[in-house]
C-alpha cells in the first residue's frame, strides 16, 4: 500500500511538472505585476530594496524570497518563472497530506491530483508574483490547523502559527485570513476538545498570535484605504463572486485581471450560446460546488470549521470590493482554496453510491484535463499579450532613428527598461496611470480623480477634440520636432480601446457610466484625441500590432 502510494504521487508530480514547465519561458517577457516583482528584488541598494519592499501594497516575505533566488540562480526570466513553479510543486504532496490527515489516503491521492490539475494553481505556478508560495504556506496552515484540532500539542500549534506567520508577511489579505483561521482553531478547541488541559499551550502561543494578528489589522486598513490607481479599473459586480469559483474548479481562468459585470455574456452573447464556457466553464464549477456541499454534509467539524472560516475570509473580500476598496479577482482569495480543494475532494470521496462518486469525479477529471490538453488557450499555453518585452520588440523593429519621441501610454520607460537596449538614444516621454493627473487635469488631486474623477469631469469626456490633450499634444510633441522627425505612440489597447463614439454613448447612458472604469475613459480619450491632434502635421509611417500593445509611428511633414 505505501508503494503504491508513493508511485501514485510520482505519477501526479509527473503530470505536474509536464503541466508547469511547458511553454514556462513566455517569449513576451514579464508583465507589469511580474516586472514589479523583479524590479523590487533586483535593487542592489538594501536601503532602497527596504524601502520599495515597505511601499509595496503587499507585505514583504515574497520580496525578500525572490531576492535569494536571484542572488543564488541566473536574472533570467525562465529562472524567475522556475521560483514559482518550486513552492507549486512541493505544494502538492503537502495537499495529500492534508487530504489523509483529514480523512484517508484516497481523499490525499485525489487532494494532490486535483491540485496538480487545478488550472488556477498552473497559471500561478508559472508567473513571477507571490501567489505560489501563498498557495504552499495555506497548504501548511491547513494541514496544522487539522493536526492542532486533533492533537493541540506545542508542536503542532507552533508550526500552525508559523505558517499562518508567513502568510500574513506575504500577502496583505492574508491578515484577514489569519484573524478567522486562529479564531476558527480556538472555537474547536474550546467545543470540541478537552480545552482546560490544552489551555496553557493555547494561551501561551495562540493568544500573543492572535494579539499581533488583531494590532495588524488597522495596517491592513490603511494600505486598502490608500485605494490605489489598481482599485478603480474595475468595479464590483455579483458577477465576479460566479466567476471565482469558476476560476478555482474549471479549467477556463475569466478573473486572473478582471471580468464582465454580467455572468450572462459568457453564456450567451451575439445571439449565440457559448457552449464551450457552459461545458467547460459552468459544468466543472458545478460539480464542485456540488461535491463541496456533500463534503459539508458529512458534518465532519474540523473541515466545517475550515471552510467557515475562509466563508468569512472570502464574504469580507465582497464587503471590501463593494465598497471599491478592492478588486474582488480570484487571486486575492488565493488563501482559501486548499480549503476549497480539500473540501471538493473530501465531499466526492464521501459520495454513498459508487457508481455516482465514480462518474462525478472522472467527469470532474475528465472536464479539467481535456480542456488543459486540446485547448489553445489553456493557461499553460497562455502567453503574457502585456508582456513588457513586447514594447521593446516593437521600438526596435519600428526603425525609430537617434532623438525621435517614444510617447508611452499607461506605464512609464522604468517599466521596459530590462528590454530595452540603448534606451538613452530616444526622448522618451509618457502619460502614465501614475501622472495623468499633471498633464491632462492640470496636477488635479490624484485621490479625487479616483474618487468622483469621471462624474466631475465628464465634459472633459465629451469634448472632441480635447484642448487640454491639444496643448499637451503641441508642448510636448510638435514643439519639439523638426520636419522629418518621427514619433512613436505605444497604447496599451486594453485600456485605451473605447472609440469616441463609443465615449459618448457611455456618457449619455448612467448604467454604462457607472461601470465603465475611470482609467478606461482616461486613456481612451487621450489616444482617440493625440491621434486626432496629429492627423494634418504628420503622416503615419507605421502601425504596429502585438500582443495587447499597438505602436503608432507618426513623421512630421508640415
Amino acid at each position: 500500500m505505501k508503494n503504491n502510494t508513493f508511485f501514485n504521487l510520482f505519477i501526479i508530480l509527473s503530470i505536474a511538472i509536464l503541466f508547469r514547465f511547458y511553454f514556462l519561458d513566455k517569449p513576451e517577457g514579464l508583465w507589469n505585476d511580474e516586472y514589479v516583482s523583479w524590479y523590487i528584488a533586483s535593487i542592489k541598494d538594501i536601503n532602497l530594496f527596504i524601502q520599495k519592499m515597505l511601499q509595496n501594497c503587499h507585505t514583504i516575505f515574497y520580496y525578500l524570497y525572490l531576492k535569494l533566488w536571484m542572488f543564488i540562480f541566473p536574472d533570467t526570466d525562465l529562472s524567475l518563472r522556475i521560483s514559482s513553479v518550486v513552492p507549486s510543486l512541493i505544494s502538492i504532496p503537502v495537499m495529500y497530506l492534508i487530504g489523509k490527515e483529514l480523512n484517508d489516503k484516497k481523499t490525499g491521492i485525489l487532494c494532490a491530483f486535483l491540485t496538480a490539475i487545478s488550472s488556477f494553481h498552473i497559471y500561478f505556478a508559472q508567473e513571477v508574483r507571490l501567489y505560489s508560495i501563498l498557495f504552499l504556506f495555506t497548504a501548511f496552515s491547513v494541514l496544522y490547523f487539522i493536526k492542532s484540532a486533533k492533537s493541540p500539542d506545542k508542536k503542532n500549534i507552533l508550526l500552525f502559527i508559523l505558517f499562518q506567520s508567513l502568510i500574513t508577511i506575504t500577502h496583505t489579505l492574508g491578515v484577514i485570513y489569519s484573524f478567522f483561521s486562529i479564531f476558527a482553531l480556538i472555537i474547536y478547541l474550546h467545543k470540541y476538545t478537552d480545552f482546560y488541559k490544552n489551555k496553557t499551550t493555547i494561551i501561551k502561543y495562540i493568544l500573543p498570535y492572535t494579539i499581533a494578528v488583531i494590532l495588524l489589522i488597522p495596517t491592513v486598513y490603511s494600505i486598502i484605504k490608500l485605494n490605489s490607481i489598481s482599485q478603480f479599473w474595475s468595479g464590483f459586480s455579483f458577477a465576479k463572486i460566479i466567476f471565482n469559483f469558476v476560476d478555482y474548479f474549471s479549467p477556463i481562468q475569466t478573473n486572473i485581471i478582471n471580468t464582465p459585470n454580467s455572468a450572462l455574456s459568457f453564456i450567451y452573447k451575439d445571439n449565440s450560446v457559448k457552449y464551450i464556457f457552459i461545458i467547460f466553464g459552468l459544468l466543472p464549477a458545478f460539480l464542485a460546488f456540488i461535491g463541496l456541499y456533500n463534503g459539508i454534509k458529512q458534518k465532519n467539524i474540523i473541515l466545517n470549521n475550515l471552510l467557515v472560516s475562509s466563508f468569512l475570509f472570502f464574504l469580507t473580500l465582497i464587503i471590501l470590493s463593494a465598497f471599491h476598496k478592492m478588486i474582488l479577482i480570484t487571486k486575492y482569495s488565493a488563501e482559501i482554496y486548499p480549503s476549497l480543494l480539500l473540501g471538493l475532494s473530501f465531499g466526492l470521496i464521501s459520495v454513498k453510491k459508487q457508481k455516482l462518486k465514480i462518474a462525478a469525479t472522472v467527469l470532474f477529471i475528465f472536464l479539467n484535463l481535456f480542456y488543459l490538453l486540446t485547448a489553445s488557450d489553456a493557461v499553460h499555453k497562455r502567453n503574457r499579450r502585456e508582456g513588457n518585452k513586447i514594447v521593446a520588440e516593437l521600438i526596435k523593429q519600428s526603425r525609430l532613428k537617434k532623438n525621435d519621441i517614444i510617447l508611452l501610454t499607461y506605464y512609464d520607460v522604468d517599466k521596459f527598461e530590462r528590454y530595452l537596449d540603448n534606451k538613452d538614444q530616444y526622448r522618451f516621454l509618457s502619460i502614465s496611470k501614475y501622472n495623468f493627473n499633471y498633464f491632462l487635469f492640470d496636477g488635479e488631486d490624484y485621490k479625487q480623480l479616483q474618487k468622483n474623477g469621471k462624474y466631475e469631469h465628464i465634459d472633459y469626456f465629451r469634448e472632441f477634440p480635447n484642448s487640454q490633450i491639444l496643448d499637451f499634444s503641441k508642448n510636448f510633441i510638435s514643439n519639439k520636432m523638426e520636419l522629418g522627425d518621427r514619433v512613436g505612440i505605444v497604447f496599451l489597447n486594453t485600456v485605451s480601446f473605447l472609440t469616441n463614439e463609443t465615449i459618448q454613448d457611455i456618457l449619455s447612458d448612467e448604467k454604462k457610466l457607472k461601470y465603465t472604469p475611470f482609467i478606461f475613459l482616461v486613456f481612451s480619450t487621450f489616444k482617440n484625441n493625440i491621434m486626432y491632434s496629429l492627423k494634418d502635421r504628420y503622416k503615419i509611417d507605421s502601425i504596429t500590432d502585438y500582443g495587447d500593445w499597438t505602436l503608432v509611428v507618426y513623421e512630421k511633414i508640415y
